[in-house]
């Protein structure tokens, strides 16, 4: 008997998460999937091959070995189009084969650009887009003259790492020691990015762009940990801003864009108000992580992830007004021996808490937490109003409670109360 013939168009994806390849597959995708098996764990990694239509591993590592999967597969399961919305790290290498074999969404300069925190300071310093002061050094010996010129407080960032590691406000001299033991814990030597520091709140823009043109999906505010490290604790969506300064960050974010010359696909961008008006702190050609699509589909109830597949299905879905607030907070207690964990079971009987997710248990050994990977677990809630949302999330940050050294610890970080229960 001869095999019915599968005509879905043939999507494949670089390091595509679970969700990515089911939702592909419901706009009418066949979907292959290219994955490191060092990225994920085995049984994640399982569920991809499960789900997938074809599934693939190679050494991320190894460009030239990455190139050349991503080339084999794609001609020999005819492939029409090559999409990575994953890691920055090898999304260009992607985007330049899929170029190659004219199967693209996207030019590979575009999101070279978006990708390279470099490269996007010059083009921005280019068009006269976000003016701020940087230098790109090579090396991390090269980074305290670098501050010196820039001048005090400066903001070192290593442009090959991602998720907040290594970012770094440089404050004073004596910061050189502080500074060196980071980037030795992450074996990175360079490259680095030296840029003036920008004060004000911050706010990540998230898109969705189709044939060009940029569709504002909506604006999170960013609630960040203490210098010097940049270590995002929360994120509020839709940011609560007035209609001039939501104009004037959606604008920027559309220019700049543009500027690079992306074509399809999500976006998130980073952009400080400054004295100064809107800059941009950096732009990635993907989701925004930190579960942000989930507060934007429970603020304004557009999946945000399906919306992709659906645009690149020909279908994109139609604008969605925010009728909630949402809101994520990141668990970050200090180091030291988990005694006891208190308060979950009450948090679990609230009914307006969406996600809930601690990771230490009993007998743990917690470390600091310096960068989004360290942080021990979060919640996510909804409200109404921006107040209720906040309101809920400190109610749910006073309920969980760990002993740690013997010493109770609230996830607001005040003190506990030893042996009061929670």
């Amino acid at each position: 008997m001869t095999p019915p013939v599968d005509d879905r168009p043939r999507l494949l994806m670089v390091m595509p998460y679970r969700q990515f390849v089911r939702k592909a597959q419901a706009e009418g995708f066949w979907v292959g999937a290219i994955w490191d098996p060092r990225l994920e764990s085995p049984e994640y990694l399982d569920d991809v091959r499960a789900l997938a239509d074809v599934f693939v591993t190679a050494d991320f590592r190894d460009e030239e070995l990455l190139r050349r999967t991503i080339r084999e597969v794609a001609k020999e399961h005819r492939a029409s189009v090559i999409y990575h919305i994953g890691r920055e790290e090898t999304m260009a290498a992607a985007y330049e084969v899929a170029e190659e074999l004219h199967v693209e969404v996207n030019p590979a300069d575009a999101v070279r650009l978006l990708t390279d925190k470099h490269a996007m300071r010059d083009l921005l310093a280019a068009r006269g887009l976000s003016p701020v002061s940087f230098e790109a050094v090579a090396t991390r010996h090269e980074v305290p003259d670098a501050v010196r010129r820039i001048g005090r407080p400066a903001v070192v960032k290593p442009t090959a790492l991602a998720g907040s590691r290594g970012v770094f406000l440089w404050q004073e001299e004596a910061d050189l020691a502080v500074w060196t033991a980071l980037v030795e814990q992450y074996g990175y030597d360079g490259p680095f990015l030296v840029e003036e520091y920008l004060r004000g709140p911050e706010y990540s823009v998230e898109t969705l762009s189709r044939d060009g043109e940029h569709r504002i999906v909506g604006i999170t505010e960013k609630v960040l940990g203490a210098p010097p490290l940049f270590v995002e604790v929360g994120h509020v969506h839709p940011a609560p801003l007035p209609p001039e300064r939501r104009r004037a960050v959606e604008d920027l974010t559309t220019e700049l864009l543009t500027a690079c010359g992306y074509r399809f696909g999500p976006a998130h961008t980073e952009v400080i108000w400054t004295e100064a008006g809107p800059r941009v702190v950096e732009s990635q050609a993907r989701l925004g992580g930190d579960r942000i699509p989930r507060l934007v589909e429970l603020a304004t109830g557009l999946d945000i992830e399906q919306a992709i597949f659906a645009g690149l299905a020909g279908t994109p879905a139609g604008p969605a007004a925010a009728t909630a607030t949402a809101v994520v907070r990141f668990f970050a207690f200090p180091p030291g021996h988990v005694d006891e964990i208190r308060g979950l079971d009450t948090v679990a009987g609230l009914g307006y808490v969406d996600e809930l997710n601690l990771r230490p248990s009993p007998g743990d050994t917690l470390a600091e937490v310096r960068d989004s990977k360290s942080r021990h677990g979060h919640v996510i809630v909804a409200g109404a109003t921006a107040e209720q949302a906040r309101d809920r999330v400190a109610e749910v940050l006073s309920a969980i409670e760990l002993v740690i050294d013997g010493t109770p610890v609230r996830a607001d970080g005040r003190a506990g109360a030893l042996g009061t229960p929670v």
